[in-house]
């Protein structure tokens, strides 16, 4: 399946690919940054390879237990 970004992308529509991107920045950064490249972002590219990403989720720790929390 291809990603969302290649129909446009490769009929030379960078715009179209940019914005469709746009919206999954934080997992489609390194993407993003290459069609930005393209249409001469250069310092837009760079500022979404900076962004920082947010942490995974951390596991509960809390066990599980049929007491009631009093």
């Amino acid at each position: 399946m291809p990603h969302v970004a290649e129909p446009p992308a490769g009929a030379g529509r960078s715009e179209e690919a940019v914005a469709s991107l746009r919206p999954h920045a934080a997992v489609n950064s390194h993407e993003l940054a290459g069609h930005l490249i393209d249409l001469g972002r250069v310092e837009e590219a760079v500022a979404v390879l900076h962004q920082v990403k947010p942490p995974p989720p951390q596991s509960s720790v809390i066990a599980w237990s049929e007491e009631p929390l009093s």
